[in-house]
């Protein structure tokens, strides 16, 4: 009987709770369309709603529990899947580094065998992109550091990923770059998996183009191509662009894609290049002297 007793009055109390709700929607609607002209009406409209508000809350709090709880198991699961994502690259980038450290120590003990002269470590100037003067007829740049951070004309300069450019004029303390973009830009690039030389030459349009490419040589989509050193100005092995199609027609033209966008470029760095020794002139000995010795 108490059971029953008990169980009733829960029931009395929710259909009280329940009745009290509805009186309350009815309540709310009536008065949201009572003529707002009356300052009557719109006072006592207005105790309502700051009566009803903290209600009205309430009532919403689980909702908005459930709907944390939600975002809440969402961004758990989207944590889990990044930090799945970055332990495979973790993984792949530590393969990498123990290739890279077998490359180093191969390409060590070569250079004993050939006895060859060591490569100096490049020298990097950090500078910031203060103007972007490019038109349809130049493409060029003007950095922060000038002479005063030791910024020569002819050095390369680098974004994030690749070769942008190189200095073709440095005051004080800023340069102007010329992008590997601008038609006056002629840059001796190699293909690293075909040992193929050629010109990268800009175009005046987003894209440079290959010049001067060997009649049989292939080149394979996605190979890199970095600089090959040839006239000693611009340092060899600096990664340039890679080789890409044109369209989707697997049997189309190839392409060029610069491994850095040059219409966001805010930083940039600069090699600072190596003196080369040139070596003397060939002296030139008349037919009298030639024959006196």
């Amino acid at each position: 009987m108490a059971k029953s007793r008990i169980g009733g009055s829960e029931t009395r109390l929710l259909s009280a709770a329940g009745i009290a709700a509805v009186c309350l929607v009815v309540a709310f609607l009536f008065l949201s369309v009572l003529s707002k002209e009356d300052p009557r009406v719109s006072l006592v409209r207005q105790i309502f709603f700051d009566a009803v508000a903290p209600m009205v809350e309430l009532a919403g709090t689980p909702a908005k529990s459930l709907a944390n709880m939600q975002y809440y198991f969402q961004d758990l699961e989207s944590a889990h899947i990044r930090n799945r994502v970055l332990e495979s690259q973790n993984i792949e980038l530590r393969q990498r580094i123990s290739e890279l450290t077998r490359a180093e120590v191969l390409m060590q003990q070569y250079r004993k065998l050939l006895d060859l002269p060591k490569e100096p470590d490049l020298e990097l100037i950090t500078a910031g992109v203060i103007a972007d003067v490019n038109s349809p007829f130049v493409h060029t740049i003007v950095t922060k550091g000038g002479r005063r951070q030791g910024v020569k004309p002819g050095q390369a300069v680098m974004g994030p990923n690749g070769l942008v450019g190189r200095v073709i004029s440095s005051g004080n303390g800023s340069a102007r770059v010329l992008l590997v973009t601008d038609f006056n830009s002629h840059i001796p690039v190699v293909a690293l998996s075909s040992d193929v030389e050629a010109i990268l030459s800009g175009t005046n349009r987003p894209q440079p183009e290959l010049q001067f490419l060997p009649r049989q040589a292939t080149l394979k989509i996605g190979d890199l191509l970095v600089t090959s050193g040839r006239g000693g100005q611009i340092p060899m092995g600096l990664p340039v662009a890679l080789v890409t199609r044109k369209g989707d027609d697997e049997n189309g033209e190839i392409a060029i894609q610069l491994l850095d966008d040059l219409a966001r470029l805010n930083f940039v760095r600069i090699v600072k290049s190596q003196e080369v020794e040139t070596p003397p002139a060939e002296i030139q000995l008349s037919p009298t002297q030639r024959a006196q010795r």
